[in-house]
């Protein structure tokens, strides 16, 4: 079991051009086809009967202008892969972003996006909220920092919770893993009680790892930091892991939008990369 299709959101920015440069080196571990994608939405401007005739100029300039950065996208993916991928297929089109990759999504094993950089224009965003592309997919996604243009995948830390979406991410990420030195499966517990039921449920998702080829280890600890994905992010730092494995909204989204949780955490702020299934 492997990635045969890797797909990543492909901008002409830097923080494209280091989540393609990351995504060449996945397709190349895992001899796969990486297909970039590029979309931006032309967002039409508010328009009422006696409207100044200049608004059809205006319009027509930004499509120019985001025509223009998709072909830009395009030369960046090429200068990029060229001489270091042989197996590539380029896609844009004018759009929503997110619809652009769930689109994508139907022949991918897994795909590479990004957050949208701080101070980006949200109006006309270049950008798919990684949330959306989560919910929509159907398929894992990992998220990439910005600025961040390198994953070692030696040691890995699953978050586990005993939920649905931590399940297919175990299975899910199956690649990285077997291929992984160490693998750490943790629980973080807020209570004794909490902890003494977890113990023997992350050792079992270990040693079902294990049967898979994959060097794992369970454990459920006490949360100590002040979240559990700071817990999360002592624990990898610990584990000298680049690669957080975890499952996407085991509450609502609208629950975790209004009082947080892990999921919202890791796609919004977290330092290392991320896979994530929902």
């Amino acid at each position: 079991m492997g990635y045969a299709t890797l797909v990543v959101q492909a901008e002409a920015d830097n923080d494209g051009r280091g989540r393609i440069e990351l995504a060449v080196a996945l397709a190349r571990q895992f001899d796969a086809l990486l297909v970039g994608v590029a979309a931006r939405d032309l967002v039409p401007l508010m328009t009422l009967p006696g409207a100044e005739p200049g608004v059809g100029t205006l319009l027509a300039a930004e499509e120019q202008e985001i025509r223009a950065g998709l072909d830009a996208a395009e030369q960046q993916f090429g200068a990029l892969t060229e001489g270091r991928h042989q197996r590539v297929v380029w896609r844009a089109m004018m759009g929503d972003p997110a619809a652009m990759l769930v689109r994508e999504a139907r022949t991918a094993d897994l795909i590479v996006v990004g957050r949208r950089p701080e101070g980006a224009d949200a109006r006309r965003s270049r950008h798919a909220k990684p949330g959306d592309v989560l919910m929509q997919a159907g398929r894992p996604i990992l998220v990439v920092p910005p600025g961040l243009s390198h994953l070692d995948t030696q040691h890995v830390v699953v978050a586990w919770t005993d939920s649905l979406a931590a399940r297919r991410a175990v299975v899910d990420a199956l690649p990285f893993l077997k291929q992984a030195a160490s693998v750490l499966v943790l629980q973080v517990c807020h209570t004794d009680s909490e902890q003494e039921l977890a113990a023997p449920v992350v050792r079992d998702v270990a040693g079902y790892l294990s049967r898979h080829g994959v060097s794992a280890t369970g454990d459920a600890r006490l949360q100590r930091e002040a979240s559990v994905s700071a817990e999360l992010l002592l624990a990898a730092e610990q584990q000298r892991a680049e690669l957080v494995v975890a499952g996407g909204y085991g509450h609502s989204r609208l629950q975790e939008w209004m009082f947080g949780g892990l999921t919202w955490a890791l796609l919004g702020h977290f330092p290392k990369c991320c896979l994530l299934s929902r």
